[in-house]
């Protein structure tokens, strides 16, 4: 049996081998073309690490897209420096503008430096001319002062005229001359030279070391009349006759005084002490000398001051403020000086002291274990003024209560309201009552308003006076004494008897 083949098979067959040979052929001649791109692509990606691909941003992207990326970034490299050369071209304008400005300013500068030159060397010609006239008005005084004539002028010049002293005193430095009339005037050995501003001024005058007359009648009145007006004077001699015996220094302790007074001290009210009490403190001849103050001819001290009390402490504080010393001779010397001194004969007791108060002074005391502050008994009238006051207050705050008991108060409309509902004649009790003690009350406090908490320390009190500030002691030869030597006209006198 024979087999036979098919007709469509026999065309297909070597048509099909037929395309695949023309497409093999056709792919054979494109690719020696692409080949070189690819491997140039390739070959440049290859250089690049990862991290360098990655920043890119062509990390697994294909040539086409790598190539994309990159056109992307150079336009926008272009844009930018498009932009920066725009900016360039900008600041190279300002920059410009600038330079200009700057040159316009130093013109000014080198301008008002050239006005200033011109002032100056016109100022150094203008003072210049003036040195130059100034030399010749020199020049031309010296040339006249070397002339005969006018020395002698000059020299005459300080002599008035009129005297019958013309043509003298020629010659200077203590040296004598003759004049016309035989006359010779002798210049001071002394007299010092006259300034030659005060002499070109015609102001100068003789001029000596010591004062002719200085201590006269006058000056000693002018002295007295302040001393005993102001207290002090300025002239020269006034104390003289006060005679320096002894100093008493600064943080000097005199112990074993004893308190003349009774010390009484205010408690001050906020911080104030009002009027407060003085108190006085003997010294005697044997304390002083016990102390190491050797004065034979002062017989003793009195120290005054004044006091202030602690009522926590229930003791009183001493502030010293005087000291007046008695000499055997009767004559005393208080310090600090008063301010004023009654130097004449008027009998006046009232002199002007320092201050008082407890803020200052010269010194203080203490007991005699040195506790700055003397132990006292406390001293108040609150005993007394407190119960009053408050039983008052009560009896008028009672009155008050029984008038208005008598009252109703409504509020409505209008406002509060207050009628009588009571009785009257309770109404004008409470209301008499009332008044009466506030009237009572108002008495009270105006004969209580001293009102005082004061620690009193009985007198004889033995204590200790410390100084605080130097004290000098000077004898006064003029000064006034206890005692004077006077007999009444008429009397009898101590050298004299009954005839």
């Amino acid at each position: 049996m024979q087999i036979k083949s098919n007709a469509l098979v026999k065309v297909i067959v070597p048509a099909v081998v037929i395309a695949g040979l023309a497409v093999g052929l056709k792919s054979c001649k494109n690719e020696p073309a692409e080949q070189p791109q690819a491997k140039q692509s390739g070959g440049a990606l290859q250089n690049l690490s990862p991290d360098e691909l990655k920043a890119l941003g062509v990390e697994g992207d294909t040539p086409e897209d790598t190539l994309r990326t990159l056109i992307g970034r150079l336009n926008d490299v272009r844009d930018r420096q498009k932009t920066l050369d725009k900016q360039n071209a900008e600041l190279v304008k300002e920059n410009e503008r600038l330079r200009k400005r700057n040159q316009d300013v130093s013109g000014q500068v080198n301008e008002a430096v050239n006005g200033l030159r011109e002032q100056y060397d016109k100022r150094q010609a203008q003072l210049q001319d003036e040195q130059l006239s100034l030399t010749a008005k020199i020049q031309s005084l010296t040339d006249k002062l070397k002339q005969p004539d006018a020395g002698k002028k000059a020299a005459d010049s300080d002599i008035p005229l009129g005297l019958g002293l013309d043509g003298m005193g020629s010659s200077t430095g203590g040296a004598a001359s003759q004049g016309s009339d035989g006359m010779m005037w002798v210049t001071p050995t002394d007299q010092k030279e006259t300034d030659p501003r005060d002499a070109a001024s015609g102001k100068a005058s003789p001029q000596f070391p010591t004062s002719f007359l200085g201590d006269n009648e006058l000056t000693r009145q002018k002295a007295a009349y302040e001393q005993q007006v102001k207290g002090h004077t300025n002239e020269k001699g006034a104390e003289e006759s006060a005679e320096p015996v002894y100093t008493l220094p600064e943080n000097s302790t005199l112990v074993g005084s004893r308190a003349m007074t009774a010390l009484l001290g205010r408690v001050p009210i906020n911080g104030t002490v009002t009027d407060p009490y003085p108190f006085k403190v003997l010294i005697g001849k044997d304390n002083l000398t016990a102390n190491g103050i050797e004065l034979p001819d002062v017989e003793g001290a009195i120290v005054s001051g004044t006091a202030s009390g602690d009522w926590t402490l229930s003791c009183v504080r001493g502030q010293v403020t005087s000291v007046t010393f008695v000499f055997s001779d009767g004559t005393v010397r208080t310090l600090p000086k008063p301010e004023a001194v009654n130097s004449g004969g008027q009998n006046n007791n009232s002199q002007a002291k320092q201050d008082t108060g407890t803020g200052g002074g010269i010194g203080w005391i203490s007991d005699e274990n040195g506790i700055p502050c003397i132990g006292g008994e406390r001293k108040s009238n609150a005993s007394t003024y407190l119960p009053t006051i408050f039983g008052l207050s009560a009896a008028g705050a009672a009155g008050d209560a029984l008038s208005q008991g008598q009252y109703t108060t409504q509020n409505n409309v209008n406002g509060i309201s207050s009628t009588m509902t009571g009785d009257a004649g309770q109404a004008a009790l409470g209301k008499a009552i009332s008044g009466g003690m506030s009237e009572t009350t108002d008495w009270i406090k105006q004969r209580y308003g001293m009102t005082f908490d004061a620690i009193y320390v009985p007198p004889g009190a033995r204590l200790a006076v410390h100084i605080t500030r130097q004290l000098a002691i000077d004898y006064e030869d003029k000064g006034r004494k206890v005692r004077y030597d006077f007999t009444l006209p008429g009397g009898v006198s101590d050298s004299g008897g009954l005839d």
